[in-house]
């Protein structure tokens, strides 16, 4: 203890030495206080800081872009980005370049950062982008504020050239919009009753019924199952509902190898709001129970969960459809899973005559031929229309019908 006491104090009487004690505990003092200081803005970061971040994967994005380009808050930026067309579908043919950008609204100090990854690419194989990534950040707000802007964009998005209902494709693990397709009238869709009209009805009592399932208990949920011969208006009904509804379609492919029961479950939760769900030729990929031939990553059970399991969606119509109904499992078509089965058959002459006189306006007494000449004869929707298209400029021998069923036989071989 003496050796070390003196030891000690040699040390301490050396200026060299009480100099460097005295630098070390400064350092560490510095050191500590960096930690608290950091501590304490990062706390104060969290509190007044509010961000939000989102990738060109999500609908989202989009949304938010036109919001940007709509209410010019970028319009200083001193820093942009040409594009091959445009920033967002809806948008101009230049963006903020990478890196950040500063912007005031309405009382707000925001922030916007952009990250472009070369390397990742999204969207389908023939469309494909570089990954990019956009985080919001606002001074003394919250993320509804960020929120508020999206859904303005959306508003935007649906009326700005917009030529009918959005489609949404699942592309891996989220859904892409890719494009809209054209608005489609109900009368369109040829019947010989007013089933589609009740269909239309019925789906539209559906998205407005949310409080009704709620008192009841019940979870918010409907399926429809679209049924009849090829080219009887399956497709097209689907998209009379998605028009007439304002609703967008998002479109699911069960018969791809490489969607599993995981990934079919959150695509349904998670798909579009305001849309409904399409899964079409349902037939071609489940005939029969498991056991039986299987053509799809997807399982019959995982199939039957996803649409009415415990986590299945709600607030989002299902609409399958199939050329062959007596071929699927009543399992699949039960109520609760399709509630409302609507078949689309073949058509009379009095329902070919409302195509030929929308072909052929004016023409009322060749379209009253036409029906006459039908006679009994009954022909899908496409079969008509096809050999009217075929006698586009010669509405007389449209009109004559004479050589429809050999029209449909050679377009069959085709």
């Amino acid at each position: 203890m003496n050796i070390l006491d003196q030891f000690l104090s040699n040390a301490l009487a050396s200026d060299f030495f009480a100099g460097g004690l005295a630098l070390g505990a400064f350092g560490v003092a510095a050191a500590a206080l960096r930690v608290v200081l950091l501590a304490i803005y990062r706390a104060v970061n969290r509190r007044v800081w509010a961000s939000l971040t989102l990738d060109n994967r999500s609908a989202a994005y989009r949304h938010i872009c036109i919001w940007m380009e709509q209410n010019n808050v970028l319009s200083r930026s001193r820093h942009v980005r040409m594009t091959d067309g445009k920033w967002a579908r809806g948008t101009k043919g230049y963006a903020p370049a990478p890196g950040r950008h500063w912007f005031f609204w309405r009382g707000h100090f925001c922030r916007l950062e952009r990250d472009i990854n070369e390397k990742s690419k999204v969207g389908a194989a023939h469309n494909q982008r570089p990954m990019e990534v956009l985080n919001v950040t606002i001074l003394f707000g919250n993320v509804q504020n960020i929120l508020a802007w999206i859904a303005e964009g959306r508003e935007i998005a649906q009326t700005k050239d917009r030529i009918g209902p959005g489609l949404h494709i699942l592309k891996g693990d989220w859904w892409d919009h890719v494009g809209d397709v054209p608005r489609r009238s109900i009368d369109t869709v040829l019947v010989d009753d007013d089933r589609v009209d009740k269909v239309l009805d019925d789906m539209r009592w559906f998205y407005g019924a949310s409080d009704w399932y709620a008192e009841r208990g019940v979870p918010w949920r409907r399926g429809y199952l679209f049924h009849g011969p090829p080219g009887t208006g399956k497709s097209s009904l689907i998209r009379v509902l998605a028009s007439e509804l304002s609703l967008d379609i998002a479109t699911l492919d069960i018969g791809r190898a490489t969607l599993t029961d995981d990934d079919l479950r959150e695509a349904m939760m998670c798909s579009p709001k305001g849309s409904l769900i399409a899964i079409e030729d349902v037939d071609a990929v489940f005939t029969q129970r498991e056991g039986g031939e299987r053509r799809s990553g997807v399982s019959f059970s995982g199939l039957l969960n996803a649409i009415d399991g415990v986590a299945a969606q709600e607030g989002r119509a299902l609409v399958m459809t199939t050329n062959h109904k007596e071929k699927l499992d009543p399992a699949l078509i039960r109520p609760g899973r399709a509630d409302v089965h609507t078949k689309l058959g073949l058509v009379g002459a009095a329902t070919a005559r409302r195509l030929f006189a929308r072909f052929f306006m004016g023409e009322d007494e060749l379209a009253l031929f036409f029906e006459r000449r039908l006679g009994d004869q009954r022909f899908s929707p496409a079969q008509i229309q096809g050999w009217l298209l075929a006698n586009s400029a010669d509405p007389k021998l449209a009109a004559q019908a004479s050589g429809l069923e050999c029209r449909i036989q050679d377009i069959a071989a085709e």
